[in-house]
């Protein structure tokens, strides 16, 4: 059998350019593997960016060790170092991975093969110039930035009410409108962020990008941006680790840039200052309310059955002094019941709100009733899928056709030797041999079919192996934490269907748990749980 030969790259960033990237590289390293006739190309692994410096956005690279993993891969192809990983670490660690696998990394222009025994002496100095090459052209970018800032050229996307050209900030007329408005129903007017969002989708009028969807958020990104008086402040973000390339905030780590009546202001100073210190002041007091906002469990993990919004929270104060809590769809707390406005745009929902200690015990109720108790059995049940799933399909069927494709070669040799003899014509052999190509391509075809379905089937069971880990790990957490942190470590996310049916997605279990409940939050019946078939649910 040829070895298998896949090909790692990374195409250009421009979406435009990207399709011929691609089709350049995939051309070299296919004419790069045809030469060798042992091997086959498999796949061609390619991933979007210039920058190597990280493997931990890189999907396709990620995709190419998991396939390696599930044995489809015994070589990979790459043209340099800086295009595999300009990381050190990275770069040692994944060849080490690999070559622990049976799997070599060829690096083209580098002349490295990572299966030869002075590899990692080479590849280890050749990544580590490759980094501090990637650090140096860092350091020269962010200099060269911070040069042009402190010139006053702008860097960064364009916002609502201004246009920016080549580093310069122009009024856009139309758009300033919508923001001195925003300015003056907050300030002016002591309108809130939800109800200016509102007010505004309901004028029709459109966000920069063009949508008539705004959020709070929106206005409070507007509210506090110094542009729209004048200002200009730059390094807000900053990339401190190279390497990551992750952005953080900027909390006095570097100096900002900050040039006072940078370009023309769309709002006054008089009105800015007066707007910061109403955001201070109403900020306080949202604080204080929202003290404990974040204490529940099931924060940001309820979603609505009906048009897939996320669950807000509702608090209400009873006449006995109670506190009542409950949870509500946002789009029927910011629209009411589902309706069609005057654009013909369907706003609002129809979904029921939950109230917040009943679906505590719901939780409760199925993380005791239908896991703690039925736990071995459950286990068991796992245990007989795993044990399906590791079973190899039809691995003495894979040695037949392996077998058959042997014998089909053997014939084929023998065309040409009869052909030689001169017993058979050119033209029969060339026919012949089609026909035995044919054969064989049809056979290789049924064998990486039993192949795939080996390597999904390892999957599933490494899975399920995991499921067990974490109803052990949930048993043995109710001895020692609270029902809210057990809850929010387990429970992944609920659903809330039409007829007060929640559908439960924990974080030990792979299908989802259906529950029916009544007004009082007791359960109507028996929780019904398939843990083989999810389709019903």
């Amino acid at each position: 059998m040829k070895k298998r030969v896949c090909a790692y790259c990374r195409v250009s960033t421009d979406k435009d350019d990207q399709i011929n990237s691609f089709n350049s590289q995939k051309q070299f390293f296919e004419e790069y593997i045809r030469k060798n006739d042992e091997w086959e190309l498999v796949d061609i692994y390619a991933d979007e960016g210039i920058t190597g410096t990280s493997t931990e956005k890189r999907t396709e690279f990620l995709r190419m060790i998991e396939d390696v993993q599930y044995k489809k891969i015994d070589l990979i192809l790459t043209k340099e170092i800086s295009r595999f990983a300009r990381n050190t670490l990275d770069s040692i660690y994944y060849t080490r991975k690999l070559k622990s696998m049976g799997v070599g990394v060829i690096f083209i222009n580098d002349g490295i093969n990572t299966l030869d025994e002075d590899a990692e002496l080479r590849l280890t100095i050749m990544a580590s110039i490759a980094q501090e090459e990637s650090r140096r052209t860092s350091q020269r970018v962010k200099w060269g930035q911070k040069r042009q800032m402190e010139k006053g050229v702008v860097f960064g996307r364009e916002l609502l009410g201004y246009n920016l050209r080549n580093g310069v900030l122009t009024i856009n007329e139309q758009e300033a409108e919508i923001v001195r408005m925003i300015f003056h129903k907050f300030t002016n007017e002591g309108k809130g962020t939800h109800v200016i969002a509102r007010e505004l989708y309901e004028a029709g009028i459109k966000t920069k990008r063009g949508n008539l969807n705004w959020s709070n958020t929106m206005i409070l990104k507007v509210l506090r941006n110094e542009k729209y008086v004048g200002d200009l402040c730059q390094k807000k973000t900053i990339t401190p680790d190279f390497l990551s390339h992750k952005k953080k905030y900027n909390k006095g780590q570097e100096e900002m840039v900050y040039i006072k009546n940078h370009h023309e202001p769309i709002i006054s100073r008089e009105l800015w200052e007066a707007t910061q210190k109403e955001l201070e002041k109403r900020t306080t007091s949202r604080e204080q309310k929202s003290k404990y906002s974040n204490r529940y469990w099931c924060s940001g993990k309820i979603f609505c059955g009906l048009c897939g919004s996320r669950f807000v929270g509702r608090i209400k104060k009873l006449k006995n002094g109670m506190t009542y809590r409950a949870w509500r769809c946002q789009k029927a707390a910011e629209h009411g019941r589902e309706k069609i406005d005057k654009w013909g745009n369907t706003i609002g929902c129809n979904q029921e709100s939950i109230n917040h200690v009943v679906l505590g015990e719901i939780i409760g109720y199925i993380l005791k009733n239908v896991i703690v108790d039925n736990k071995e059995e459950i286990i068991n049940d796992l245990k007989a899928l795993i044990k399906k799933y590791e079973k190899p399909v039809k691995i003495k069927n894979t040695d037949t056709l392996l077998k058959q494709i042997e014998n089909i070669n053997t014939k084929k040799q023998k065309l040409i030797d009869s052909m030689l003899e001169g017993i058979i014509s050119k033209q029969d052999v060339v026919l012949m041999n089609e026909k035995y190509d044919k054969e064989i391509e049809d056979l290789k075809q049924k064998v990486k079919e039993i192949e795939e379905a080996n390597i999904n089937n390892k999957k599933q069971a490494d899975m399920l192996k995991s499921y067990i880990v974490r109803i052990n790990e949930m048993v043995n957490a109710l001895e020692y934490q609270s029902a809210d942190e057990l809850y929010k470590k387990m429970v992944d996310k609920v659903v809330v269907h039409k007829g007060k049916i929640l559908e439960v997605y924990l974080n030990c279990l792979f299908n989802p748990i259906k529950v029916r409940y009544n007004a009082t939050g007791k359960l109507d019946y028996k929780i019904r749980i398939d843990w083989l078939n999810s389709e019903q649910f």
